[in-house]
C-alpha cells in the first residue's frame, strides 16, 4: 500500500490523525474520548499532526501531535503543566537558561503508532518517519525549540538514539499523569541534526534527511503552509509574562502515563 509522510492539512487528514491517536491511547491506557478531549481539546486549534497516511484508504498508520504557541491563547500544554503541580517551574527563567529566548517553542505532545504496524523493518521505518516530521516541520517553520514531558524510560531510549532532549532547567523526574517517573524536556531545533549525525549515523538518513525505502515523502508535505497558517509569535514567554493556572482536572481519571505510544528505536 502506498503510504506518505505529511502534515495533516484537510479535515479528513486531521480526523485520521485523531482517530489513530484515540485508538492507540484507548487500547494502551484505557483513555476514553472524554479524557482525550479533556487533555487536548483546549489545544486542538493549535495542533498540527504529523501523519503517516495510507493514500488508498485515507487511514493514518501513525501520528504525532505538535502544539504551537499563540500569543492570544498562551503557552503550549507542556509549559502550562510544568508551571503547576508537581514542578512549579518558572517557565520564563527556565527557557532563558536553556537558551530559548528569540523564537517560538513548540510542544511535542503525542506520538502514536497503530499496533498493527509496529513490528519489523517497516514498523521501525514508520516510527523514524514520524520522528523526521516531528523535527523537520518545526525547523522549516522557524521554531527555535521543542518541549515535551517524557516517561524516563522513553527519555533514556531517545537519548541513546541521539536525540538531544535534556531536562528542562529547574525540573526533576516526578510522577505525572500516571507515569511513576517523567521528566519535562527541552531541546534546540538546530541541535537535532548534528547530534543524530554524530551519535547515530545509522538512523540519520531517515530521521535527519527523510530518506525512506517504503514511505513517500515530498518536502512540500512538511512545508510551513501545511496544517493551518502559522501564528505570528515572538519569544514564547517574554520575561515577566505570567502563565495561566493549569485547569482543574478533578473529577476525571487521568491517563496512565505520558501519551507516547510507539515501538522501535524511539520507545
Amino acid at each position: 500500500m502506498p503510504v506518505r509522510l505529511l502534515v495533516a492539512h484537510t479535515p479528513a487528514e486531521r480526523d485520521a490523525a485523531r482517530t489513530v491517536e484515540g485508538q492507540v491511547f484507548l487500547q494502551a491506557f484505557g483513555n476514553t474520548p472524554e479524557v482525550m478531549d479533556q487533555e487536548y481539546g483546549p489545544f486542538d486549534a493549535r495542533s498540527r499532526f504529523i501523519v503517516v497516511l495510507d493514500e488508498e484508504t485515507g487511514t493514518a498508520l501513525g501520528a504525532a501531535r505538535l502544539i504551537l504557541p499563540d500569543p492570544s491563547d498562551g503557552p503550549v500544554k507542556t509549559l502550562v503543566d510544568v508551571a503547576g503541580e508537581p514542578w512549579h517551574v518558572d517557565v520564563a527563567d527556565s527557557l532563558r537558561t536553556a537558551g530559548l529566548t528569540s523564537g517560538p517553542v513548540w510542544d511535542v505532545a503525542s506520538l502514536a503508532v497503530d499496533r498493527r504496524f509496529r513490528s519489523g523493518a517497516a514498523g521501525a521505518e514508520l516510527t523514524l518517519a514520524l520522528c523526521h516530521g516531528i523535527f523537520e516541520h518545526p525547523r522549516v517553520c522557524g521554531a527555535e525549540g521543542l518541549v515535551t514531558v517524557l516517561d524516563d524510560k522513553v527519555f533514556q531510549l531517545l537519548r541513546v538514539m541521539g536525540v538531544p532532549w535534556t531536562a528542562l532547567p529547574g525540573a526533576t523526574s516526578q510522577p505525572y499523569l500516571g507515569s511513576p517517573a517523567s521528566t519535562p524536556c527541552v531541546m534546540r531545533v538546530d541541535g537535532v541534526a548534528p547530534s543524530i549525525r554524530a551519535r547515530r549515523p545509522d538512523v540519520a538518513p531517515a530521521v535527519v534527511d527523510g530518506v525512506f525505502s517504503s514511505i513517500i515523502l515530498d518536502p512540500a508535505d512538511l512545508a510551513p503552509g501545511r496544517g493551518a497558517p502559522l501564528p505570528e509569535v515572538d519569544p514564547l514567554v517574554p520575561p515577566g509574562q505570567p502563565l495561566p493556572p493549569r485547569r482543574d482536572t478533578s473529577g476525571w481519571r487521568p491517563p496512565t502515563q505520558r501519551r507516547s505510544v510507539a515501538t522501535g528505536p524511539t520507545a
